[in-house]
């Protein structure tokens, strides 16, 4: 395993920016009767504000598996490859 610095809080393990969990970014409430109703989580701007980081769970950090991380790398290799085509 590896430790990984959050790439999302940047390893200060909160007070971060993250899309709106109820609206997924779009700023409208997708409980709402009304077409364009504003989300009442995020009050339509698409994100909201966490006080600890949904990624690392406030920790500054993570663990990857080494692993894992080699085989992502080779994945993309063969997606550019295929492009290529």
């Amino acid at each position: 395993m590896k430790k990984v610095i959050c790439s999302l809080c940047h390893g200060r393990g909160g007070d971060v920016i993250i899309t709106c969990s109820n609206c997924y970014g779009s700023g409208y409430d997708p409980e709402e009767d009304k077409p364009f109703a504003q989300c009442h989580t995020c009050y339509g701007e698409g994100d909201e504000h966490a006080d600890i980081c949904p990624r690392c769970g406030g920790d500054g950090y993570y663990y990857v598996d080494e692993d894992e991380d080699e085989d992502e790398d080779e994945d993309e290799d063969e997606d550019e490859d295929e492009a290529k085509l």
